[in-house]
């Protein structure tokens, strides 16, 4: 196996904690200074499970999915006046599921890859747009260190889409063969690396046994976490 020019990464699993259901069992792990708002947690939950679940019932790939009608909704059933203010005031707090604490490993691993020369890039899959996930990045001194991240939730179409992946590859002026990826999930960041020709990393979580669904879920190479690839890429060669 040869050495990448760049390596890409997915972000939920891997780079932090995923929360996937917005339930109230993910809510401490995105929210752990509580909900900053007075509204009933449950009235909260109760909405972020109706947008997480239509959401998930979308046909995959999934494009992005306006939710502002869902929040309005939500706000007359607790007979509040659904302003376009306080829709906004919901929406920006709905984007804090998503932007959970980056892992303590994480910055001085992406700092030994880029010092190792290394370019670096995320591609993810999202909901909600990014502006609060970048300034989670900004908190942990990671922003700077990815030359291009591209947001499912903004781009419009979500992995395993070919086209979320061609666009950071164009974006960047990659050749595909140069390029890993590092997703946790078979079924979306392996075969979906593998469909623009990437070699994909699969950091192994409780998403593992999905390698078995299709032959192009099978990844090139399994990691517990990044904090593997620096001692893995010095045995490489290109």
């Amino acid at each position: 196996m040869m050495k990448p020019k760049a390596i890409l990464f997915d972000m939920g699993g891997v780079l932090l904690d995923s929360v996937d259901d917005w339930d109230a069992e993910g809510f401490p792990i995105s929210f752990p200074d509580g909900l900053p708002d007075p509204a009933p947690l449950d009235w909260f939950l109760g909405m972020s499970q109706e947008i997480s679940s239509r959401f998930l019932a979308m046909p995959v790939p999934r494009r992005a999915m306006e939710v502002r009608p869902i929040i309005e909704a939500w706000l007359r059933n607790r007979q509040a006046e659904p302003t376009p203010e306080m829709v906004e005031h919901w929406y920006e707090i709905l984007c804090c599921w998503e932007a959970s604490p980056v892992y303590a490993f994480v910055r001085p691993t992406l700092e030994t890859l880029r010092d190792m020369g290394f370019r670096l890039g995320v591609i993810s899959n999202t909901l909600m747009p990014a502006g609060r996930i970048r300034r989670r990045f900004d908190e942990a001194g990671i922003r700077t260190l990815f030359e291009f991240t591209v947001f499912s939730a903004e781009f419009g179409a979500n992995k395993p889409d070919p086209a979320i992946f061609r666009h950071a590859l164009d974006s960047m002026a990659l050749d595909a063969g140069d390029v890993w990826y590092v997703g946790d999930k078979p079924n979306r960041d392996v075969c979906g690396a593998h469909s623009v020709g990437m070699t994909a990393v699969l950091v192994d979580s409780a998403h593992h046994e999905h390698i078995n669904d299709a032959p192009e879920n099978i990844p090139d190479l399994r990691i517990e976490d990044i904090s593997e690839l620096p001692s893995l890429l010095k045995t490489l060669t290109r």
